[in-house]
């Protein structure tokens, strides 16, 4: 199983509200390990448990699982 990048943010949000990987997996209906693996990049999350996450943590989807945009210096000027 490959290993793709873990989501800091996410378990930073987590740890951020006191809550265990079990908490979140029960809120979204999936299992502790299977949300380990999501959580540290060996599995991908469903949009729907996405959109559950980001309900959680009142956050935008995007700015929980996707990675910022960087601009080219020319374009930003």
């Amino acid at each position: 199983m490959e290993k793709k990048k873990a989501n800091f943010k996410l378990k930073g949000l987590r740890v951020e509200h006191n809550l265990k990987q079990s908490d979140i997996a029960k809120k979204i209906g999936i299992s502790e390990s299977t949300y380990n693996r999501k959580e540290n990049g060996y599995a991908d999350f469903s949009e729907t448990e996405m959109y559950k996450i980001s309900k959680i943590f009142k956050k935008d989807p995007a700015f929980i699982f996707f990675n910022n945009i960087f601009f080219d210096d020319k374009v930003a000027k």
